[in-house]
């Protein structure tokens, strides 16, 4: 938490144990093959589809797939 009265380098301090927290995240977070994707995207939203269901792009089929705002994006 900053102090009242702060300067650049406690700003940066904070930041760096938020950067540090989020770096810690990554290797938590699952990625569990869905048959459809999730209801109401925001874009920039990642989902793993298991390529059986709708909604992703079926042509691409399994994997990993982008919300671009308006349409799912196969990723790879």
């Amino acid at each position: 938490m900053l102090p009242v009265n702060y300067d650049a380098r406690s700003v940066q301090q904070e930041l760096n144990k938020l950067n540090e927290g989020v770096r810690a995240l990554y290797q938590f977070i699952p990625m569990i093959p869905l048959a459809s994707p999730p209801v109401e995207p925001l874009a920039g939203f990642l989902s793993v589809s298991d390529g059986t269901g709708s909604g992703f792009d079926g042509s691409s089929g399994a994997g990993l797939y982008r919300y671009s705002g308006s349409a799912w994006v196969f990723v790879g």
